[in-house]
């Protein structure tokens, strides 16, 4: 019941970028290019992934919804990556064949098995929640603020997607394996936003998080996927994106 309806979300948010008129009049300063260009480089690079190894994983959970929903959310990370492609195209600001944090995070996804890449990319969605809040604010490009609202309604469908099936791994786990995994993303989170502060500061002071604003809103979204995670009963919940703040 659960993946039949991401399955289905995922088809009917196949044409989530077809309302971006890519033709109206749009303007990106030099000075607001070289702010966000490595910034951007680098976050583009990360949404552009295969994903054969998660979709590996994911036969172990033996659910063919899941798969089907696994498929079709790679390819719409995938067309973020695109999109963001795109823009970038347009104020001719070139693509990287990797970034060393990118690869930590797919080395880390690739160690042990589906759970820990579940929560890897979680970890990830995250901090995309709130850095693509910042970058729509680090810049007057309307078609720029655009892209990301879109980006920033995916990923809280992205957020309660990773959660209902860590949701559903837990409930196979007793307590102190909860505690440990928990503990673990707790771990994983905490040092990603040190890591994303460090290279991305300068975007995200101008969108309006200096350090201890980012850190909090990070920590929220946190817990609140950490609620999701936890509930009991989340049929019922999951089927709405929750509100993350």
């Amino acid at each position: 019941m659960e993946y039949t309806y991401w399955r289905e979300h995922f088809e009917r948010n196949q044409s989530h970028f077809k309302h971006i008129n890519w033709d109206e009049p749009d303007e990106l300063t030099n000075a607001e290019k070289v702010l966000i260009k490595k910034s951007i480089q680098q976050f583009q690079h990360g949404e552009n992934s295969e994903g054969k190894h998660l979709f590996k994983f994911a036969k172990t959970m033996g659910n063919e919804e899941y798969l089907q929903s696994i498929r079709l959310f790679i390819k719409e990370e995938q067309t973020h990556a695109k999109v963001l492609g795109r823009f970038m195209d347009k104020y001719g600001i070139e693509k990287i064949k990797g970034h060393w944090v990118d690869g930590v995070f797919r080395w880390l996804r690739k160690l042990m098995g589906l759970e820990n890449s579940v929560l890897v990319l979680l970890t990830a969605e995250i901090i995309s929640k709130v850095y693509y809040d910042a970058l729509s604010n680090a810049t007057g490009s309307g078609l720029l603020q655009k892209i990301c609202a879109q980006v920033l309604q995916d990923e809280d469908q992205h957020i309660a997607f990773q959660s209902c099936t860590l949701n559903i791994l837990h409930q196979e786990k007793n307590a102190f394996a909860k505690f440990l995994g928990r503990s673990w993303h707790l771990f994983l989170m905490t040092g990603t936003i040190f890591v994303v502060w460090w290279y991305h500061k300068r975007v995200l002071k101008k969108g309006g998080y200096y350090f201890s604003r980012f850190f909090l809103q990070t920590m929220l979204v946190f817990l609140n996927a950490d609620e999701l995670i936890k509930n009991k009963n989340p049929v019922g919940r999951h089927p709405f994106a929750p509100a993350i703040r």
